[in-house]
């Protein structure tokens, strides 16, 4: 019997840690307030099923891109100061990883999302999905580095006290007659979300829409279906963020879907300016195992994100959506 080659061998959960502790050298952002991808996409290639080699590969070739992290002793967090403050990073790597040891790292997390859940969509989502990324690895380290790039890009999001709520379709409509903003929508992701919040009726409007656990798979298949007919890059952060909602929902601080969620979903697909899909613009023709294997090839951080995304909402909550907008981000 052959012995197969060591360059065939899996990446492992102890590849990823050492990794992961390593990645500490580099900063939560790069080029002014870019989300440093490095740990989110090692995990999702462990998952996808990378092997040793590449896993190893596609992280030195990430890390030439990305900045040295801040080496300033952190100060104290102090919450009405600190919160949404970029330069705080460090300070609440710190704060969180002392958290995590007093409390252990579920009942942190559980703590963490009370406080950070009403600015879901800080830095374009990114806080939400590293925090889930690092819940699937089971990594104390990043977890703190997770939720700190989150609080310090804390983004909270505007919405008025409201009626019942109507279906997630008739929500979706209302939020696509109101007028466009008076500030400027270009820019990045979180920047024109902001920009929607801010627009006039958008409080009222989003204050209609529901939020129950239901809510976020109607969310997450509005999201592929739409990423599998337009391709739209925000898009793509939303399906991306909707699935670390999933990871993430045994610590919710509430057992609805969290309104800071809901919220900053609406304001992502305004800011996409693409038209939701609520229908499959065709039936998928790639089965998973070539989709995953595409994926793991792939260089681009956020097409691994996405199918391992797309696949793992695909096991919780079967549809063909999943995989036609895992097709829609692999290249044939």
């Amino acid at each position: 019997m052959s012995t197969p080659l060591a360059s065939a061998a899996p990446a492992t959960r102890t590849q990823l840690h050492r990794l992961l502790d390593a990645g500490r050298a580099h900063a939560a952002t790069y080029r002014g307030a870019l989300s440093n991808h490095l740990p989110m996409a090692q995990q999702a290639l462990l998952e996808l099923g990378a092997t040793a080699e590449r896993l190893q590969a596609w992280t030195e070739a990430h890390e030439v891109h990305l900045e040295p992290s801040c080496g300033a002793r952190p100060a104290a967090i102090l919450l009405a100061r600190d919160l949404g403050r970029p330069d705080a990073d460090a300070s609440w790597r710190a704060h969180f990883a002392q958290r995590i040891t007093v409390l252990g790292p579920s009942a942190a997390l559980r703590e963490g999302l009370g406080l950070l859940m009403p600015g879901a969509g800080a830095i374009a989502f990114h806080g939400l999905i590293r925090t889930a990324h690092a819940v699937l690895a089971a990594h104390e380290g990043e977890l703190a580095a997770g939720l700190a790039h989150w609080a310090s890009h804390f983004m909270p999001l505007p919405s008025a006290p409201g009626p019942s709520a109507v279906p997630l379709g008739a929500g979706v409509a209302a939020l696509l007659q109101l007028p466009p903003p008076t500030s400027s929508v270009g820019g990045l992701i979180a920047e024109r979300m902001q920009a929607w919040a801010a627009a006039p009726g958008f409080a009222d409007a989003v204050a209609q829409l529901p939020a129950t656990p239901d809510t976020l798979r109607e969310l997450a298949l509005l999201a592929a279906r739409t990423y599998a007919a337009t391709g739209n890059f925000t898009v793509l952060h939303l399906l991306t963020a909707s699935h670390a909602m999933t990871v993430l929902e045994p610590w919710w601080p509430e057992a609805d879907l969290p309104r800071g969620f809901v919220v900053a979903a609406a304001a992502s697909l305004l800011a996409s300016r693409a038209q939701p899909a609520w229908v499959l613009d065709q039936p998928p023709c790639r089965p998973w195992p070539t989709l995953l294997s595409a994926a793991c090839a792939q260089d681009d951080p956020h097409v691994i994100k996405l199918v391992h995304a797309a696949w793992r909402l695909g096991r919780r909550w079967p549809d063909p959506a999943w995989r036609r907008a895992a097709e829609r981000a692999v290249p044939v």
